[in-house]
């Protein structure tokens, strides 16, 4: 039997990633306070902390759904529709997108897509890797990045269809080559 998730504990996890993101479009990921995001929030500073220990745990969760297609990319290299879905949801959210891609937040985005991303690696069967499994994780992550960044900025201008070729296939050969499949 499964419990269902407590729904003032739910609300008070939704109002904390809104209260989030919004600061984050208005202020800046680096301005952010714990009180600013519980005032916002409206709920205390020990409410936030009973969720979160630190603003970065925060973040990591906000983006967890999101990170999850892109690390599904190592079991499944075409991606197909969620990852077409997952680019224009970066697209249309662009400015939070650039501010979370940019300092100081994308050295922690790269590390909560490098945990997903290695937990796939680490279950693939039968793989004798090259380097360290977290290590490939972290290159997957930093190229899949890279991509998303280029592909919001428009700089260089890329076609949908070729940013989501580009996350599948750079993702399977780096998987394919450095896990010596």
């Amino acid at each position: 039997m499964t419990v269902a998730p407590d729904r003032r504990q739910t609300r008070t996890r939704a109002a904390l990633h809104a209260a989030f993101r919004a600061l984050v479009l208005g202020q800046g990921y680096e301005a952010l306070t714990v009180g600013a995001v519980a005032d916002r929030a409206n709920v205390g500073r020990s409410t936030f902390y009973e969720h979160y220990r630190t603003m970065d745990d925060l973040l990591r969760e906000s983006i967890q759904g999101p990170f999850t297609t892109l690390a599904d990319l190592v079991d499944h290299p075409q991606g197909g529709d969620a990852l077409r879905d997952l680019l224009l949801h970066f697209r249309e959210n662009q400015q939070v997108a650039r501010v979370l891609l940019g300092w100081p937040t994308r050295p922690v985005l790269a590390s909560a897509l490098a945990q997903l991303i290695g937990d796939r690696l680490r279950a693939v069967p039968l793989a004798t890797p090259l380097i360290p499994p977290e290590v490939i994780a972290r290159q997957i992550a930093e190229m899949q990045l890279a991509l998303i960044e280029a592909w919001i900025a428009g700089r260089p201008a890329m076609q949908e269809a070729a940013a989501v070729a580009a996350l599948s296939a750079g993702t399977n050969a780096l998987v394919q080559t450095l896990l010596k499949r």
